[in-house]
């Protein structure tokens, strides 16, 4: 699959799809890339997570079904950004932590 102009294979055997798909497609639905460069992307990365956190604490807080899903939504929200991000930087976010998994070393305890 082509996203802005870079090659991402699924990686999927069980017909889920890749990350940078569907941060293409949220993209197409809002009919423009609202952070067209890596820069605001980055910026909206910062901010997505901020909500993530925020979701997180409440729903530490409450344990309730609604927290619950907007944990959910924001932790998809991240993964959106972080992908949108990727492609804008012709970076495959798979392959790079796989390349970090597979070259760590450090022991701990």
């Amino acid at each position: 699959m082509s996203v802005s102009g870079f090659w991402y294979g699924t990686g999927m055997e069980d017909g889920r799809r890749a990350g940078h798909e569907l941060a293409a497609e949220i993209i197409a639905k809002h009919g423009a890339d609202r952070y067209p460069d890596a820069d605001r992307n980055l910026l909206k990365l910062v901010s997505e997570v901020g909500e993530l956190a925020d979701a997180a604490l409440d729903y530490g807080a409450d344990g309730s079904t609604e927290s619950w899903e907007h944990l959910r939504k924001e932790y998809a929200d991240v993964g959106l950004t972080l992908y949108a991000l990727g492609s804008k930087l012709g970076l495959n976010l798979i392959e790079e932590m796989q390349q970090v998994v597979d070259s760590e070393t450090r022991r701990f305890g």
